[in-house]
């Protein structure tokens, strides 16, 4: 696994690369928030996600550590943010393929209209080699967020109590 530059929450302001994925859920944000901090939920939902799991104790809160793999990529990653229930960040710490230099994901909920809405960014710095080829990979990026977070609702609907 290669090492990337970890970055803090501001990183997303200055990012040459972010792709932001915009969902309204019927749920409130707490029950949002559930989920999406149950690392063990995202292979049911997040439909490019084939595992996910806690590499730390406690799981949750600043300083938490999780292991993905998402797609291609397998990455290990480290909570930056965790401000229940409105918004989470972390940032990628090392990953199999070693396309970028940074990486720095957010989740932000705010209720809205009886539910949530919910942003979620993802926010990279590609290895400089890699860099002409910015506009595939934010095609390809959205194309990936768009499809796997689509599952969120349908599985917020099948878990409801």
């Amino acid at each position: 696994m290669a090492t990337l530059t970890p970055a803090g929450v501001d990183f997303v302001d200055d990012a040459p690369l972010t792709v932001e994925t915009v969902l309204t859920l019927r749920q409130p944000p707490q029950r949002v928030w559930d989920v999406l901090a149950d690392n063990d939920s995202w292979p049911n939902w997040f439909t490019s996600c084939k595992s996910a799991r806690t590499t730390s104790e406690p799981g949750v809160g600043v300083g938490a550590t999780r292991s993905m793999h998402v797609d291609l990529f397998k990455v290990d990653e480290r909570f930056i943010v965790w401000d229940e229930p409105r918004k989470w960040a972390f940032t990628i710490v090392e990953a199999n393929m070693p396309i970028a230099d940074t990486v720095v994901e957010v989740a932000s909920l705010e209720a809205h209209d009886g539910g949530t809405r919910l942003t979620y960014t993802f926010a990279g710095a590609l290895k400089p080699w890699l860099r002409p080829l910015t506009p595939v990979f934010r095609w390809r990026f959205e194309r990936l967020f768009r499809k796997s977070l689509a599952g969120l609702q349908p599985y917020l609907d099948s878990t409801d109590t």
